[in-house]
């Protein structure tokens, strides 16, 4: 099995792209209107943790946050922001404003995952199924496989598919109808993802923000072990 911590690198490289030295450069979407990367990720488990810098960064910047990073405890039960997380915020505040923080925890599926039946995968045969409120999604289909969906009043009502990939692991995104939710449909939908990304030799992985409480939910119910937390900064 996959230790925590190696499952952290395995979540950065599926979440960003990386120039030669392993500097962060891009959010690793699979479409044409490419991100930047946070200029600070910082992900820590039980075992240890991974810290990861915008190629951007000057090099005296990112020597101050390895030494914050050094001191940082070891964590016997994930906390919910990183300890030193005031120390990181000055060190980047005072080279760039910050713009945005984003903190929250990152899961790995169990070993079963009880196969849901009222799932059906989509592709450009079924692009129909999208139309409505998930119309614009339809020029995702090629990219962002494996991509599932939920059928009600037939159309597609909730969705999960792959927001981001790399050779070993797959990220799961998912979207439901306001009026079609609470009826478990995202807990069907992501169970069917992950076999679905299972079934490919690859990993699935699932991580939200601690404000998204829906989110969090949809792990919960599907019984989803947090393995660490994700603590990005731009």
């Amino acid at each position: 099995m996959v230790s925590d911590t190696e499952l952290m690198g395995i979540q950065v490289e599926a979440l960003f792209t990386q120039d030669e030295n392993r500097r962060l450069r891009h959010i690793n979407e699979p479409v044409d209107d490419i991100q930047p990367a946070p200029r600070f990720f910082f992900g820590y488990t039980s075992e240890g943790s991974i810290c990861k810098f915008r190629h951007d960064l000057p090099d005296n910047v990112i020597a101050q946050l390895k030494e914050v990073a050094a001191a940082e405890p070891m964590l016997v039960n994930l906390e919910k922001i990183p300890k030193n997380h005031r120390q990181f915020e000055d060190i980047l505040q005072s080279h760039v404003p910050i713009e945005r923080i984003s903190v929250g925890p990152a899961y790995r599926f169990p070993e079963h995952i009880a196969p849901p039946t009222n799932v059906i995968q989509l592709s450009s045969e079924n692009a129909g199924l999208l139309r409505g409120d998930f119309a614009e999604m339809v020029s995702e289909l090629n990219s962002w496989q494996p991509y599932l969906a939920i059928i009600e009043d037939a159309r597609a009502v909730s969705i999960c598919r792959s927001v981001r990939i790399s050779s070993r692991a797959h990220e799961a995104g998912v979207n439901t109808l306001p009026s079609y939710r609470r009826r478990g449909h995202a807990t069907s939908v992501v169970a069917a993802w992950a076999l679905a990304v299972r079934a490919l030799n690859l990993i699935p992985l699932y991580s939200t923000s601690w404000d998204n409480v829906a989110s969090q939910g949809v792990a919960r119910r599907l019984g989803l072990v947090q393995y660490g937390v994700d603590y990005h900064v731009t």
